[in-house]
């Protein structure tokens, strides 16, 4: 999440807002929004209903449901323009894709201006 905070006024500019979906409880988001210095809304999925929706759900050798980190670009018109899923959680987008995405698509809808 430090990654997007990182991106946060650039993707500002272009008319995005970050939204992050965890399946932790609100209480322990608040503490990491607060001590990681989160600047963007964190919001609490903790019986997976947003990631189901979103197929990123996946149940691991426990018979635990588990989130995929992913990344989405949704346009004013409620569509998923670009989407970024890798079940390796180690791996995450490239600061310099998603911003030429989110250009991409700021361009295409004409948002940011």
């Amino acid at each position: 999440m430090g990654q997007l905070q990182e991106l946060k006024s650039e993707l500002d500019g272009l008319g995005f807002e970050i939204i992050a979906i965890a399946p932790d409880p609100p209480e322990k988001l608040a503490e990491v929004r607060d001590r990681v210095g989160l600047e963007f809304s964190l919001l609490s999925d903790v019986k997976f209903e947003a990631a189901k929706a979103y197929g990123v759900a996946f149940m691991n050798n426990r018979k635990r449901s588990l989130p995929v980190p992913s990344v989405f670009v949704i346009a004013p018109n409620r569509k998923i323009q670009f989407q970024y899923i890798n079940p390796n959680y180690r791996e995450r987008i490239d600061n310099d894709v998603l911003v030429a995405m989110a250009r991409a698509v700021a361009r295409d809808f004409e948002i940011g201006r």
